[in-house]
């Protein structure tokens, strides 16, 4: 059984949650409500604790998300996990 997020982590995935959807605010500047997607590598199922970044239920599982299209596929349209988050953090430091 996975080990619940401690504080630090919801803490983080509440501020995930009001930012919105990373790929929706990034391309198309708009504002939709996300899901929290854990990078891969965690292996055997585990959540990556340590790397998220928040994504709507299009660029989550939707038709055009990372579990359905592919993560190559997805990075090649939307960039990669890494520069997503890494935009999430100077953008989330801009509005601080």
């Amino acid at each position: 059984m996975a080990k619940k997020p401690n504080k630090e982590i919801q803490k983080k995935y509440k501020e995930m949650v009001e930012f919105g959807c990373v790929v929706c605010k990034k391309l198309y500047g708009v504002n939709t409500p996300p899901c929290i997607h854990h990078f891969t590598g965690a292996g055997m199922g585990l959540k990556n604790l340590k790397q998220f970044i928040p994504l709507c239920h299009t660029h989550h599982q939707g038709k055009e998300g990372i579990h359905h299209i592919g993560k190559f596929t997805w990075e090649d349209r939307f960039g990669t996990q890494q520069e997503l988050l890494d935009w999430y953090e100077e953008s989330k430091n801009d509005r601080d």
